[in-house]
């Protein structure tokens, strides 16, 4: 593995790893609210409104990634 495929995998499984941490946040928002510190409607909004920021912001990172890979000359493409 060269150092691309590395730099590559290490920030896949960054934003995979945020893309399930925003995942768990909101899961814990909608089922479990005993979970959030502050039970406040306004703490459960602002907790749930991060969650999904952070996941869109992961995600878009994830596509733009996968589309820098496709499009790229340094990635081998027998992947």
């Amino acid at each position: 593995m060269n150092h691309q495929e590395r730099l590559y995998n290490a920030l896949k499984s960054e934003y995979e790893a945020k893309v399930n941490e925003a995942l768990l946040t909101l899961d814990m928002c909608f089922t479990k609210g005993t979970a959030i510190g502050e039970h406040t409607s306004e703490h459960f909004l602002e907790e749930a409104s991060k969650a999904l920021n952070k996941l869109g912001s992961a995600q878009g990172n994830l596509d733009t990634l996968e589309s820098y890979v496709e499009g790229s000359s340094l990635f081998s493409k027998n992947n």
